[in-house]
């Protein structure tokens, strides 16, 4: 059994502010536009370590999403996702979903919401 559900940007909408939300991209692509509320756990950080599931894991923790918590997982495309919900899969992480279409779907929509943050607007000025 997979560890993980693949869910779509309806799913996700519905979930904002009632279930955690996760990207894993750089900081400055979520800095640029991510999903309101979103976290950023960075899986380039994970993967440069020796242990990229454990690293990974405490990243999570680290932001109060353990093991038996119920998460939403997204990057740019859905293929980083992947990996982080495969690395979190091996740590014990069972109740994740992960939106496959990411940022790219997400920000396909003009109606959708997308959040930038103020190291983004720093950057602007």
């Amino acid at each position: 059994m997979k560890a993980y559900r693949i869910v779509d940007a309806d799913f996700v909408k519905r979930e904002i502010g009632r279930m955690p939300l996760v990207d894993v991209r750089p900081p400055l692509r979520y800095d640029e536009g991510h999903i309101p509320g979103a976290v950023n756990v960075r899986l380039d950080m994970a993967a440069a370590s020796n242990d990229p599931s454990e690293e990974l894991a405490e990243m999570f923790r680290e932001d109060g999403i353990y093991p038996e918590d119920a998460a939403i997982v997204y990057c740019q495309i859905g293929v980083h996702a992947k990996i982080a919900c495969d690395y979190l899969a091996s740590e014990g992480y069972s109740n994740l979903y992960l939106y496959a279409g990411s940022m790219n779907d997400w920000a396909s929509d003009p109606a959708r919401p997308v959040q930038r943050s103020q190291a983004a607007f720093a950057r602007a000025s």
